[in-house]
């Protein structure tokens, strides 16, 4: 099986379920897949995207995952819509739920989701304007908060949850 990174530029993993996941393209089924990697087990698995969710025909569009409430998810802006999906039951296929479509023409060129509120607002990095913003799901911009933070063009944010819990001891840093 042939992996390739949909874009040049390097993501970073994304940690859930004790495996740190990566979006990429499958050059051999012609698919977009998340590839999961086991710290545990030490093993990747492939956990199959909503049937829906075209990176490829978005070459020009912005794209990744992000956890959402405890569960994996996925977003796609080009320049017309913000799809975001969540895969409700972790690693079942047809639990993929579009959660989130609408005309992102107010939401500008750099915009990348961190997650959502516990009442539905997408939180996000506006990377042209170097502002975090706060939207409804409908589109509209509840909040612009210009803290002035410098973020280049693919920087990138995540939101985590400490934990006492330690990787196995004999993985060493690269």
């Amino acid at each position: 099986m042939t992996l390739i990174d949909h874009d040049d530029s390097s993501k970073g993993g994304l940690f859930l379920n004790g495996s740190i996941h990566f979006l990429v393209y499958n050059y051999e089924t012609l698919k977009e897949v998340i590839i999961a990697f086991d710290l545990k087990e030490r093993r990747m698995s492939e956990i199959s995207l909503s049937d829906d969710f075209r990176i490829y025909s978005f070459v020009y569009g912005e794209y990744d995952l992000l956890v959402l409430d405890g569960h994996i998810g996925a977003w796609m802006k080009d320049d017309h819509t913000l799809k975001i999906w969540m895969m409700r039951e972790y690693g079942v296929h047809s639990s993929w739920t579009k959660i989130i479509e609408f005309s992102a023409s107010s939401v500008s060129h750099g915009f990348f989701p961190i997650c959502l509120t516990k009442c539905g607002d997408i939180v996000g990095t506006d990377s042209c304007y170097h502002h975090l913003v706060k939207f409804n799901d409908k589109g509209h911009l509840l909040e612009d908060n210009s803290c002035h933070i410098f973020f280049s063009y693919r920087s990138e944010s995540v939101v985590y949850t400490e934990s006492l819990l330690s990787l196995p001891g004999d993985i060493r840093p690269v």
